[in-house]
């Protein structure tokens, strides 16, 4: 009850009494503001590394400036709801600098008005699970069926495009092609999901697997992976695909177009286009050399971008940088 009353203040501020967000975002959080502080001093913390984005994790940059300490903060998706021009101004302040998961992220929140010069993109990178550790005890509703198999993973919402997704699988089946279709994740879609499949009358082709806490154990069974997605910060499943040898499809919204070169490591689609991604899922599920060639790119695409090591030294110069400026 308190947090939704919280919730409904800071939106009666952020539209009303904008002027005044700042003051009432240290007010709500000062009693974890104070001990973050102490905590901080008492540890002698160079740097502060905000696992999210400002709006959500604002509370850090007070800390940081009560320290006067640098703060790094990464930008992982689009939702920059509650930023304003005086929170902006309020992070001027103090030396602080954005790391962004993609370059269309880093556009966004430019947009929305931080300094493009202090945001660097930084690519979510991909570890490689060994395969004995890829392991469900439900994949053998995957491994057992013998027609072609296409996943879906990631949660069940709306801006992800799954209706889209559906339809075009529904055309797919159409062309007598022998697929199922199966959804990993849950999400506050699901029954309308389940309510258009059945209206497309595609219900005993589609599986709905729910939450896996291991997807990939059910991706490398896949003959191909889906991101239908209206929005998308990233894509990393996407990697956890190409990494386990699964060919993938994605739309050209967001990063995607930054881990997919059409034609090279996968297929790019415009969202709602199911002709287009139609005739890419049969193309990919029935030419093996194009196959091979996907399989190939998705490989070579992990070891060149998507590698611990590039992430890991990006993340140190930036470090570097910030400290070198505070000293």
């Amino acid at each position: 009850m308190q947090k939704y009353i919280l919730g409904k203040l800071n939106g009666f501020m952020l539209r009303y009494l904008p002027l005044f967000s700042v003051w009432f975002e240290y007010i709500i959080h000062r009693g974890t503001i104070s001990k973050l502080t102490m905590l901080a001093r008492r540890k002698n913390i160079d740097l502060i590394h905000l696992n999210n984005q400002i709006v959500l994790n604002f509370m850090g940059v007070f800390v940081a400036k009560s320290l006067n300490i640098p703060c790094l903060s990464h930008l992982r998706t689009f939702n920059s709801y509650g930023l304003n021009q005086y929170k902006i101004d309020y992070t001027k302040k103090i030396n602080i600098h954005y790391l962004a998961i993609s370059e269309q992220i880093k556009r966004h929140w430019a947009q929305k008005g931080l300094d493009s010069k202090k945001v660097d993109v930084i690519y979510n990178v991909h570890q490689s699970i060994e395969s004995c550790n890829l392991r469900d005890n439900g994949v053998s509703v995957m491994s057992e069926y013998d027609g072609y198999k296409i996943i879906y993973v990631g949660r069940l919402i709306e801006c992800k495009g799954i209706p889209f997704l559906l339809k075009s699988f529904e055309q797919v089946i159409n062309n007598n092609i022998n697929a199922k279709l199966f959804l990993v994740g849950n999400g506050e879609e699901l029954n309308k999901l389940k309510e258009y499949i059945s209206g497309l009358n595609i219900k005993k082709d589609v599986v709905f697997l729910g939450y896996r806490s291991n997807p990939q154990a059910f991706i490398r069974y896949a003959d191909l992976l889906v991101l239908p997605s209206n929005e998308e910060g990233f894509g990393r499943v996407l990697l956890e695909a190409m990494d386990v040898g699964t060919p993938v499809i994605g739309t050209r919204i967001g990063g995607i177009p930054e881990i997919i070169e059409h034609g090279v490591n996968g297929f790019l689609v415009d969202c709602g286009d199911i002709e287009a991604l139609k005739k890419s899922m049969i193309e990919i599920l029935e030419d093996k050399l194009l196959r091979k060639k996907l399989i190939q790119g998705g490989y070579e695409t992990i070891n060149s971008k998507f590698r611990v090591e590039k992430y890991q030294g990006k993340l140190e110069n930036i470090y570097t940088t910030l400290l070198d400026v505070a000293n």
